[in-house]
């Protein structure tokens, strides 16, 4: 084979990808839901907390997150053995997806040790605005497999609050409820859209 016969294969793949994200629905939309929901929520009951001072324990913080991250791990766990395999566009943002879920955690852990070792807790604020610029990143290569106008408008929306998220990290525990916006806005509601698409082609 040719390198112009492997160039024009190359093409041929990635044009069928294409056609298949635009003419069947992407899975993935209950972890979004998920994971929109159980973080969003658990950055407005930090917000809430902070606030109105409802639990003065030190380890409130840590508690919230943990709370959170099992609910989520508990729904990875249950929708494990019910979960179909993607295909084309669909497994490639999904791998897409999982890249970006261990670059969260590996940049979540580091920034977590330079916060310890440095003595300085807002560190970790700047793990806010990196998550969204991930979610961003992710539907970008799903708004680019599909074609999907709507999906780049998220994609957009995400790059743009991880700036609005960044601006706020200085102003206290305030960037916690826009932080949590963003989850329910650019991770939760399109997470729902994709699930309801994806239920209703598959009557």
């Amino acid at each position: 084979m040719t390198d112009h016969d492997a160039i024009r294969d190359d093409i041929a793949f990635m044009r069928a990808l294409a056609e298949e994200g635009r003419n069947g629905p992407l899975i993935g939309g209950p972890m979004l839901l998920a994971s929109g929901l159980c973080f969003g929520s658990a950055s407005l009951a930090i917000w809430l907390n902070q606030t109105f001072a409802l639990v003065t324990s030190s380890w409130s913080f840590f508690a919230i997150w943990t709370i959170s991250l099992a609910a989520f791990l508990a729904f990875l766990l249950a929708s494990k053995t019910t979960r179909r395999p993607g295909a084309g566009a669909s497994r490639a943002i999904g791998v897409a997806w999982s890249g970006g879920g261990l670059s969260i955690f590996f940049v979540g852990l580091s920034l977590a040790v330079m916060a310890v070792r440095s003595n300085d807790p807002h560190i970790a604020n700047a793990f806010l605005p990196f998550i969204l610029s991930i979610y961003g990143s992710a539907w970008f290569v799903a708004a680019a497999l599909t074609k999907t106008r709507w999906l780049s408008a998220v994609a957009a929306g995400a790059f743009g609050f991880a700036l609005v998220t960044a601006w706020f990290a200085s102003e206290g525990v305030v960037v916690f409820l826009i932080y949590a916006l963003g989850l329910y806005a650019l991770v939760a509601a399109p997470g729902y859209v994709l699930m309801r698409r994806a239920r209703q082609a598959a009557t």
